[in-house]
């Protein structure tokens, strides 16, 4: 069968049947081929899209950019990473798509316009990170199994011979030099500390105890989490406060696992704020789903650490042993939820769990 480059019939039919989006928009930025699936993507039907700007139709700024660049540079971009959040009938989806952006010329150069592709590969994008943190773990057992034996026993002969030297230093009572090295002593103990606590959190990423879920009323767990931690902001002088949706949806949780995963996020808020600094504990339900959110008005992220905050020990605080997002995180993914972190230096932090009312318990 011959087939004519001018069949539009056949060129429609190839276009509905494709599972990308496509999308061609000519020198102008007016949209000219706006397939079945970029009317999905975008919510926009085709014949409202055909013939209008791409800022009109392209909600999404960063997919925008991607268009501009091309229009600008003549040069194209090609699977690209983007993340969109898409309106469902609860509230917003995260979905994560693969782009390209062709720079479209005729045979003497000439620009005629800017054609891109979408591919929808949420599924798959979290399944390879799944994979990656499952590989991340396997080599954090080993890690955690050799740190126990080579950090713990030199920890314990230290501070023995701390207590001993304690002891020596009691009986030196004209010893002029006495309070100095008592100093020395309860610093060298606080370190030793120090290294004992980021062992133990170590070894409690590692050592998570299978989840064990049962239907838990959020709001009483948040509470009795704020009432435990808020004499720590009020050290500070800064305040914490809660607001609750009142008769929100019961959610199945493993208590312990809950509770240790909000207190690091408060506790992170805490340490965060300065004086007269505040805290907000939220909840929010929706027929699927139910949302914690932590806000407060602290130090906040820089743009370059935030997309790392939940990577495995890293930390921005000296001190910080960086496994206390780390296990957070960790803890609502295996709840089948997810977090989300939105921050500006100076203007503070904003961190939102999202919890299924029913996960899918193994």
């Amino acid at each position: 069968m011959k087939i004519h480059r001018a069949d539009p019939d056949l060129f429609e039919m190839i276009l509905s049947h494709l599972k990308e989006a496509v999308i061609f928009a000519d020198d102008r930025g007016r949209i000219k081929i706006f397939n079945p699936v970029a009317a999905k993507f975008f919510e926009v039907k085709e014949r409202q899209a055909l013939g209008k700007r791409l800022e009109r139709i392209i909600p999404y700024k960063t997919i925008r950019k991607q268009f501009d660049s091309v229009y600008e540079k003549k040069e194209g971009h090609y699977d690209i990473e983007l993340a969109i959040h898409v309106p469902t009938a609860d509230e917003r989806e995260a979905r994560l798509l693969r782009c390209s952006f062709y720079p479209i010329v005729d045979r003497k150069g000439i620009f005629l316009g800017c054609l891109a592709t979408f591919a929808d590969i949420t599924e798959k994008g979290l399944l390879s990170r799944e994979i990656s943190q499952s590989k991340d773990l396997s080599t954090i057992g080993m890690l955690a199994r050799w740190m126990a034996h080579e950090i713990r026993n030199p920890l314990s002969s230290l501070n023995i011979n701390i207590e001993l030297l304690r002891d020596e230093l009691r009986e030196e009572i004209h010893l002029a030099q006495k309070e100095e090295i008592q100093s020395l002593l309860n610093f060298i103990s606080y370190e030793t500390l120090r290294l004992e606590n980021n062992l133990k959190e170590f070894l409690d990423f590692n050592r998570l105890p299978p989840l064990k879920f049962e239907w838990a009323q959020l709001n009483d767990v948040l509470d009795s989490i704020v009432r435990l931690l808020r004499p720590d902001a009020q050290m500070k002088s800064a305040k914490m406060e809660v607001h609750f949706q009142k008769k929100l949806p019961t959610v199945k949780i493993d208590l312990s696992q809950i509770n240790l995963a909000i207190s690091n996020l408060l506790i992170n808020s805490i340490q965060a704020v300065s004086e007269r600094g505040e805290i907000h504990v939220i909840t929010r339900g929706s027929k699927k789903n139910v949302f914690v959110i932590v806000r407060d008005n602290g130090m906040g992220i820089s743009r370059e650490h935030l997309p790392r905050i939940f990577d495995f020990m890293f930390s921005t605080k000296p001190t910080g042993s960086g496994l206390g997002l780390s296990i957070t995180k960790k803890i609502i993914s295996d709840h089948h939820g997810e977090i989300t972190v939105r921050s500006e230096v100076n203007r503070g932090a904003t961190f939102r769990i999202r919890l299924p009312l029913n996960p899918k318990v193994n």
